[in-house]
């Protein structure tokens, strides 16, 4: 979505076996190729607050209002935020300041493991793993470091963060709602994944059409004003970025 012009700007169907955050980065060059602009803001809810996203917009220079997970931590298990990541030397500095070194790779991330005779003698240890455990592991996602800068920012957010990801709510969510009970996307109508797709595309292609049509049944009225030198209408726009006349008793006088 554009939040200015409230217009659908990428539309993409994927089986609910794909993560919708790891969506993120396709979309984002896919709207900056069709709108032939730089994106400047990305809001979306936290399901798109992976590291990986973090990085690849901080890369491009891109602002992300995107509020990050918190970290969740088994019962009887040091958080990981006490871990010291040394993204240089590839290595983990744990709180008894014993190394972690890399032990294989993980679809998300590295693990990093400790060796056994590090964490055997480990004061922390009854505090840092389970009792059936020999050493402590722990998963570094890639664009770990972005992911806590993330955090850090999102303690600061200013109130035109705030601002901004209160309208991604309802704006993004206002849409959903619109082509579900005005457009029929609630169900599928077609069988197959294409069939779905086409459906998908369809309905985006209606919900800008009415915006436009909107636009000009504005700019109709504006126009019709200015010739009658009547009084100006004032209009304003609802939440769906539908607009409505302010003073309706002007286009009567007009007329």
């Amino acid at each position: 979505m554009d939040d200015r012009a409230g217009v659908v700007v990428d539309v993409a169907v994927t089986t609910g076996e794909q993560s919708e955050g790891e969506q993120l980065l396709d979309q984002v060059a896919r709207i900056e190729a069709n709108i032939g602009q730089p994106i400047a803001t990305v809001t979306a809810d936290t399901a798109y607050a992976h590291g990986a996203n973090y990085e690849a917009l901080e890369q491009r220079k891109i602002g992300a209002v995107i509020p990050p997970q918190k970290e969740t931590t088994l019962a009887g298990r040091m958080p990981l935020r006490r871990f010291k990541y040394d993204a240089k030397n590839h290595r983990v500095r744990c709180p008894g300041g014993k190394i972690l070194r890399p032990s294989g790779q993980a679809a998300r991330g590295r693990w990093y493991q400790a060796r056994r005779k590090d964490c055997a003698d480990c004061p922390l240890r009854g505090r840092c793993f389970g009792e059936k455990q020999k050493q402590r592991r722990v998963l570094i996602v890639k664009g770990y470091e972005a992911l806590l800068r993330a955090r850090r920012r999102r303690a600061r957010w200013s109130e035109e963060d705030q601002r901004r990801y209160q309208r991604h709510r309802w704006r993004v969510e206002g849409i959903h709602g619109e082509s579900k009970t005005q457009h029929g996307l609630r169900r599928a109508v077609r069988r197959h994944l294409w069939n779905i797709a086409i459906q998908a595309y369809l309905t985006a292609a209606v919900i800008n059409l009415k915006r436009l049509a909107a636009l000009l049944w504005l700019i109709f009225l504006l126009e019709w004003a200015r010739k009658r030198r009547s009084e100006p209408i004032r209009m304003v726009w609802t939440a769906q970025r539908m607009p409505v006349c302010e003073n309706r008793d002007a286009i009567k006088r007009a007329a």
